[in-house]
């Protein structure tokens, strides 16, 4: 029976607001560092500051002097979960991803900003990843990226970065041009896959088993299509979800991919409970595992057991209003069907990920609250 324990890895980050959390080894020993990115706090001379930053003049012995502690990029190093600091680059949000921009083999970390700016930034640690990473501009070009992901959009065998503009209602993919680090790439690497849909949750994989990769966002699944304008053709899986988190997984062991989804923002920003559901192809039959969570902002599928099938683990955000926010875990029983299970209660999180930090083989959690409280969190599986 699947257990956790839970330890707090930091009650004091640099910064308010935390919009992502991801894990990926920085320092090539082997275990998986976190990294975390957030929107920050307002303070007098901030704006200076942070145009001084977009200039390229470096801000950190000002900001140490004038007492100002905020970063809004940095992570904790496996083992010891020490801090250190990426960026000063305020208003990142949801959107944040990890992967090689370079093509050097070393993974780089992407984010976005929130609502009311446009920029997406990519970033590149030095030789040493505790040391002053470097900041290109990838785009100013939308507004609001709540999902970010580096993957082969079109099976030409280098990834891409794909993203999801919430205010400009866009899903778009950016070719990696010769030179990454050009601020900001050119408009000849966009392309726009759909403009008309605002959306959250973001999947880059061969769902229909036809050789190509589509495009999942939220209840959409986007299918390369010469015959339209803008060679996608949108397949609606779902209607009438909110806010949607995704994953996507072969859950009852029959070759196929299911596709999941959990409300993630309901009822905060929506007019019901978040629900968490699978649906299955080819005719995506939904089934709905629970209807009563408050903002189930993070969704991943795992084998949490050990017992060779993957689970689905939901946790609840908070928020504030939550006072016992849950972690569930939908154990897998094998032929589509699942048992719901609450494996800990009382510490909200967001934007969790299930990555093995100790080595073990198990899938543990590592997460962080979104507000009105602020800390990061590791859920150790101890079964």
């Amino acid at each position: 029976m699947v257990e956790f324990r839970h330890e707090r890895v930091d009650d004091q980050p640099p910064c308010v607001k935390l919009g992502f959390c991801l894990a990926v080894d920085l320092t090539g020993n082997g275990c998986d560092d976190i990294v975390v990115g957030g929107y920050g706090d307002g303070f007098p001379g901030k704006e200076y500051l942070w145009r001084a930053e977009q200039a390229g003049v470096p801000t950190g012995s000002l900001r140490s002097g004038l007492g100002i502690d905020e970063s809004n990029l940095f992570w904790y190093e496996n083992p010891g979960f020490e801090r250190h600091e990426v960026s000063f680059t305020p208003a990142l949000d949801v959107g944040g991803a990890v992967g090689d921009i370079t093509g050097s083999g070393s993974p780089n970390v992407v984010a976005g900003q929130g609502l009311n700016n446009t920029d997406v930034y990519w970033f590149e640690p030095g030789s040493d990843p505790r040391t002053r990473w470097n900041r290109y501009l990838l785009t100013s070009r939308f507004e609001k990226y709540h999902d970010l992901l580096v993957a082969d959009v079109d099976n030409d065998g280098d990834p891409e970065v794909v993203g999801l503009s919430q205010e400009d209602e866009t899903v778009f993919y950016y070719d990696i041009p010769s030179n990454p680090r050009e601020e900001p790439w050119p408009d000849r690497c966009l392309h726009v896959v759909d403009g008309t849909l605002e959306v959250e949750g973001v999947a880059v994989v061969d769902i229909d088993g036809d050789g190509q990769t589509e495009i999942i966002a939220g209840p959409h699944i986007f299918h390369r299509d010469p015959d339209t304008a803008a060679g996608w053709r949108r397949e609606q899986i779902a209607s009438g979800w909110d806010n949607t988190r995704l994953a996507v997984a072969d859950l009852d062991n029959d070759g196929e991919l299911e596709v999941v989804l959990s409300e993630g923002d309901s009822p905060h920003l929506g007019t019901h409970p978040g629900r968490v559901a699978w649906f299955d192809p080819p005719e995506w039959d939904e089934h709905v595992l629970g209807d009563d969570f408050f903002c189930p902002h993070t969704l991943e599928v795992a084998d949490f057991s050990g017992d060779g099938r993957l689970d689905i683990y939901v946790a609840e955000m908070g928020l504030g209003k939550q006072e016992e926010p849950r972690h569930v875990i939908f154990a897998n029983c094998g032929d589509g069907e699942f048992t719901e299970r609450t494996v800990y209660t009382g510490i909200e999180t967001h934007e969790a990920s299930a990555v093995d930090l100790t080595g073990n083989g198990l899938p543990d959690i590592v997460g962080k609250s979104y507000g009105p409280d602020h800390h990061v969190d590791i859920w150790y599986n101890t079964i």
